[in-house]
């Protein structure tokens, strides 16, 4: 006679593995590079259970002395900037780790990790993943990728790149698509391109040396501006990597 109780354990085991399976979301890519101290540098924005803050960093790319003020809101004194190290890593052809921001409430995000797999654009097929260390102005699917050139905002109080490293005044490259508009969010222009920042691979060399690595990572490594290029996400945990570079260190999942 068939063991019909195997059968039931087998699909009680099946079932149970796909529930394990994170749900994998929609989503976009863009592209930012702005200077600023990042939002989850602020111990008061971390997401529940994390350990932090992400670590700011001083004009010349040391640690920023405690009590330094984003350099995005204040113009003398110690200020606090993003941390170069912040730029794409290349893993291997078809998976790259880096940082972003995400989401439009810091303490929903920050510092937890991702996973996404673009679906549209020259790099369709390529993973990363991905620290949140910024978040506000951005929307629940989106992910800014921390990329040198990959855009500011012209307006004071997102643009620190003059002052870090004398950028001209509206940074490196185009913003919000090379139109004068203002924008509706932190990365998305009216004609929904972004701060697309530089648009070639050719125009890295307009960046300070230390930010050239990852400014040529678009366009070498990802294949193009990967500006509102399609994405499927979930969440995962953090590489050591990541976490080592940044400060901090989220809850598991």
């Amino acid at each position: 006679m068939f063991d019909f109780s195997a059968l039931f354990v087998g699909t009680i085991a099946a079932l149970s593995a796909v529930s394990f399976v994170q749900a994998q979301t929609a989503g976009t890519t863009t592209t930012t590079w702005d200077c600023c101290e990042p939002a989850c540098g602020y111990t008061s924005n971390l997401s529940p259970g994390a350990r932090g803050p992400v670590q700011s960093c001083s004009k010349s790319n040391g640690a920023a002395a405690s009590g330094a003020q984003n350099a995005c809101f204040a113009s003398s004194g110690n200020l606090a900037f993003s941390c170069d190290k912040y730029q794409p890593i290349i893993v291997n052809n078809t998976l790259s780790y880096g940082f972003a921001g995400h989401g439009n409430t810091a303490t929903s995000t920050c510092c937890k990790c991702y996973q996404f797999t673009w679906t549209s654009g020259a790099a369709a097929g390529k993973s990363m993943i991905v620290q949140a260390i910024n978040a506000g102005g951005i929307t629940d699917t989106d992910f800014d990728i921390y990329t040198p050139g990959g855009g500011t905002d012209s307006l004071a109080d997102f643009n620190a790149c003059t002052a870090q490293y004398g950028a001209p005044s509206g940074g490196w490259g185009r913003q919000y698509g090379g139109k004068s508009t203002p924008i509706i969010s932190r990365t998305h222009s009216p004609d929904g391109k972004s701060m697309i920042g530089v648009t070639s691979d050719a125009q890295c060399s307009q960046l300070p040396a230390n930010l050239q690595a990852g400014c040529h990572w678009r366009w070498q490594w990802a294949g193009g501006d990967v500006n509102t290029w399609q994405i499927t996400y979930k969440q995962v945990n953090c590489p050591s990597q990541l976490t080592s570079l940044s400060g901090c260190t989220p809850a598991g999942i």
